[in-house]
């Protein structure tokens, strides 16, 4: 068993990895050079338009938008994180411990949260005209699969919790 958790560790580490490799890549792939031209948005505002409407406006919320999804995907990144203390409790022998099942929860509740926030920064960063979104498009993307995975993982630690009640009365009754 311990050579099955060593490769799972393995793997782990290699997808949380060349994750963040991705994301940094992400990063450095963003438009920098626009931004460099929004810093003096205060100069070329008109100041006779409303702000909310002006075309800084919405290159400042281009920006933040894509902060917001660069932290989401860090975020999905850090949920990965989880699957190393499960792992660690699992090479333990404690396979129906409240950590693992608390484990369970937080990463479901990641997946989704994730998923959720990202279709609808992409929404509002479609709305503002830097990008396509077609729902049915995001949906054939990642993010079909991240919801039901998120409510597989929350099964798991329903599983998990019941099987830990079962394993405590049968080591009373024994």
């Amino acid at each position: 068993m311990k050579d099955n958790t060593n490769i799972l560790l393995i793997i782990t580490y290699v997808i949380i990895v060349s994750s963040i490799s991705i994301l940094i890549n992400d990063m450095r792939e963003f438009d920098m050079e626009q931004y460099k031209s929004f810093l003096n948005w205060a100069k070329t505002a008109d100041k006779s338009e409303s702000w909310f409407t002006s075309k800084n406006a919405i290159k400042w919320s281009y920006y933040v938008i894509n902060t917001g999804i660069f932290f989401w995907k860090g975020y999905l990144i850090y949920g990965f994180t989880y699957f190393i203390s499960i792992l660690k409790e699992v090479e333990k022998g404690s396979y129906f411990s409240d950590a693992n099942i608390n484990y369970f929860k937080k990463i479901g509740r990641i997946f989704i949260t994730y998923t959720i926030n990202i279709l609808i920064l992409r929404f509002v960063l479609a709305s503002i005209g830097k990008s396509s979104f077609s729902i049915l498009q995001e949906f054939k993307e990642e993010f079909y699969i991240l919801i039901p995975c998120g409510l597989a993982f929350y099964i798991l630690a329903e599983i998990f919790s019941k099987a830990k009640k079962t394993t405590e009365e049968n080591d009373l009754t024994i």
